[in-house]
């Protein structure tokens, strides 16, 4: 582990020359490729100046792109105090997402949290699980009613299986009929936030161009959607078994107050946006994985099969599908659902690994690569659920694998969407056989999540 010290002295000021290397010119011509080949531009990046490479976009203005664990950990867990969510990402999420949990910071970030985090307790998952199981088990039966062989889009299938198991787990109402405006406006939005984060000189909302327009009226849907569940828990105050519910009660310890509508639809759509997009991606790569190394296909099922012994995928039986979890671990390394940058911007001057970081960069913590980085990870390319046999994964370093985040703003759902992928992946394997339809073109989407672009066909058969 490197020494890492802030630059608070003026004996270290001498340091300020010893930058990251960067590449030629500013960062603000690069935005139109970096639209539409983040992976390939920043893979570039890291191969030609290392792990940790500065990006100056405008003249006083510093991106830092990093990919290493030590850079992770100095950010998030060391030193959290030093670094803030930037508000070039927190204004276009916010527009989305209001002042939720992904979009805000500091007090107001810290009270939610409170608020929040009893929902995801132990307790509260025994009870989704139910919620999650009679998901599945309705989608394997629509499954079932079609001849064998038939060919579906398994990425729109497990989209169309997310969102209705948060919207079930969120406020206990099947939202299918709505579904489809819901999951369109959900995609409309995230593109729109997407679209402002790369594009620096986008025009302001309020002047009404196509895209301002599309996404005004699919934050209006959503927002009604939310509001209307809301509005109507409010009326009819029943305690039932879902998030809302917890929500709903939930008081702050030291102020004692409750979340108001607007702050619960803020936080609903962020879970929403977190339980379902991202989610859903993760599974159609774990598919589309699977299907292309067969031997882990009849690993995976030769589990489920043993430890499930035809029965449901229970709670308690979770815990004992070690390999199916190792396939996910693995999906989630190679195949994330994003790039999983984590913006901080540095509020005071620092130094990592020997570079200084002037106060008022942005430091960017790629996920994605520091997943890929040959250092810990032999052969990056390769998908080997094995890396996760505990031995091998107490030879890494903690933060050479991060799906979730890390330090106080780790993901608060994920024990959630661990117990729902393990799930969904354990019943559908168990009475399904799936192989990719050959010859389809895969490609990624870079957009908010990394989504397959023409889906993902596969080809379903019922398990004898």
């Amino acid at each position: 582990m490197s020494d890492h010290q802030a630059v608070s002295d003026p004996a270290l000021q001498k340091q300020q020359r010893n930058l990251p290397p960067n590449p030629p010119g500013l960062l603000l011509l690069q935005f139109p490729e970096i639209q539409r080949q983040p992976i390939a531009y920043f893979s570039r990046l890291l191969h030609e100046y290392g792990d940790l490479v500065r990006l100056p976009i405008l003249p006083g203005l510093t991106f830092f792109f990093a990919a290493h664990p030590d850079h992770a950990e100095h950010i998030l867990s060391i030193h959290p105090d030093r670094y803030r969510k930037p508000d070039f990402f927190l204004k276009p999420m916010g527009l989305v997402q209001g002042q939720g949990l992904f979009s805000s910071e500091g007090e107001q970030w810290r009270k939610h949290r409170r608020l929040m985090q009893p929902a995801f307790h132990q307790k509260q998952l025994v009870d989704l699980h139910a919620v999650m199981l009679n998901c599945v088990q309705s989608l394997l039966a629509e499954w079932a009613e079609k001849p064998d062989g038939t060919a579906i889009d398994i990425a729109a299938e497990m989209t169309r299986l997310t969102l209705k198991i948060v919207s079930l787990a969120l406020f206990s109402v099947d939202i299918s009929d709505e579904s489809n405006r819901l999951g369109q406006a959900l995609r409309t939005a995230l593109e729109y936030v997407y679209y402002r984060l790369t594009t620096p000189l986008a025009l302001p909302i309020w002047i009404p161009t196509p895209q301002n327009l599309n996404f005004r009226q699919a934050k209006q849907n959503l927002d009604r959607i939310v509001l209307e569940i809301i509005q109507s828990r409010r009326q009819d105050p029943t305690p039932r078994c879902d998030l809302l519910s917890m929500l709903l009660a939930a008081q702050d310890e030291e102020t004692v107050e409750g979340m108001s509508d607007r702050q619960l639809l803020d936080e609903v759509i962020t879970l929403i946006n977190a339980g379902h997009e991202t989610t859903a991606t993760a599974l159609a790569w774990t598919w589309y994985l699977l299907g292309t190394h067969p031997n882990v296909m009849a690993n995976l099922v030769d589990e489920v099969q043993t430890v499930l012994n035809g029965n449901d995928p229970t709670f308690e039986k979770l815990p004992q599908l070690q390999y199916t979890r190792r396939v996910l671990d693995e999906s989630l390394r190679l195949c994330p659902p994003g790039l999983g940058l984590a913006p901080r911007a540095a509020l005071e001057d620092d130094e990592i690994q020997g570079y200084f970081i002037p106060k008022g960069s942005i430091f960017n913590i790629a996920f994605y690569f520091i997943s890929r980085h040959p250092d810990f990870w032999n052969n990056p390319e390769q998908f080997d659920p094995d890396r996760f046999l505990p031995e091998q994964v107490a030879q890494r370093p903690k933060f050479a694998y991060l799906p979730f985040g890390a330090g106080q703003h780790v993901c608060i759902g994920r024990n959630f969407a661990l117990m729902e992928f393990t799930m969904i992946l354990a019943a559908i394997a168990q009475r399904f056989h799936i192989e990719l339809v050959p010859n389809q073109s895969i490609e990624i989407d870079p957009r908010f999540t990394l989504r397959p672009k023409y889906g993902i066909k596969v080809i379903v058969r019922k398990r004898q």
